[in-house]
């Protein structure tokens, strides 16, 4: 969210009339909500890549980059943005891309304005984006998971193994990542991962373990949350080595325990409590070391 507070609205549509009418329609919701266009995917993504944004809504059917592939590159860059998909040329094929890829919501045209703006509504409904809640932890513990991980990675054999939070924050890694799209990687789990953390607290689930497997000509990608925040993940070069699944989630199964111990003591705060007392006091020190 941006800094007065503002939910920041992205409409990326080829269409100029559809486009300015459906900015105008928000911008009548008031003063909290900032709305801004783009013809094109391209021009879109120059934005987002310049300043965040909670909520874009896109068309499908557009020049150059179309709406499913613009929102895929936007979970890379931005996973905690929402995503809402409009088109004209609604399938259950689209409807299935738009779902995998974590739309809030899919629209087909024509569709009535009020259903589009209360979706709207909902869509940003309890979004603090600068309030992301951020794993802290203390030298000690991050050699202890990093030292956990390279156990994990020798007992595998795996060719790199990364941790991450559910908003595809890359907590720790081990291992060889060269020709690897690692931040890419990460934030497409992480979608996956949220989805699955919010079925865990809507069934009451503490203790769920999800666990995921990719197979591709070049890697085997194994994947598993570590309690309801963070999920790890092993990647195996099967050019070099194939992997043994039932070895495979043996040897993680143990390792997600030693890590739960070992984060579950650590300490979640909000982004503005860190630099509000750690940031605040480090630089009230700094200053009066300056000037004294």
């Amino acid at each position: 969210m941006s800094a007065d507070n503002k939910k920041r609205i992205l409409i990326v549509d080829d269409e100029k009339k559809v486009a300015f009418f459906l900015q105008e329609s928000l911008e009548d919701l008031g003063d909290n909500y900032e709305v801004v266009s783009a013809e094109t995917a391209e021009a879109a993504l120059q934005q987002i890549e310049s300043q965040p944004f909670d909520l874009i809504i896109t068309d499908l059917r557009m020049p150059g980059i179309n709406g499913l592939e613009l929102m895929q590159r936007v979970r890379a860059i931005s996973p905690e943005t929402r995503t809402i998909l409009i088109t004209a040329y609604g399938s259950d094929e689209v409807e299935a891309e738009a779902r995998r890829l974590q739309a809030y919501s899919y629209f087909t045209k024509p569709f009535h304005i009020e259903d589009f703006i209360e979706t709207v509504q909902e869509a940003l409904k309890d979004m603090i984006v600068s309030e992301k809640s951020l794993l802290i932890l203390s030298d000690e513990r991050f050699n202890a998971i990093t030292r956990r991980l390279s156990n994990l990675r020798f007992e595998t054999g795996a060719q790199c193994i990364l941790l991450a939070d559910d908003v595809g924050q890359l907590i720790a890694k081990v291992g060889l990542t060269e020709g690897l799209d690692i931040t890419t990687l990460v934030s497409l789990l992480a979608g996956g991962f949220a989805t699955t953390f919010e079925i865990f607290r809507h069934l009451g689930e503490r203790e769920a373990l999800n666990l995921n497997f990719h197979e591709s000509a070049a890697y085997d990608i194994y994947s598993a949350n570590v309690g309801n925040r963070l999920f790890l993940t092993l990647i195996f070069d099967r050019r070099v080595q194939t992997s043994r699944i039932g070895m495979v989630w043996l040897y993680t199964k143990r390792a997600i325990r030693e890590l739960l111990e070992i984060t579950t003591t650590s300490e979640m705060m909000k982004a503005n409590q860190v630099f509000d007392s750690e940031f605040s006091a480090s630089l009230s020190d700094t200053l009066d070391s300056l000037f004294s």
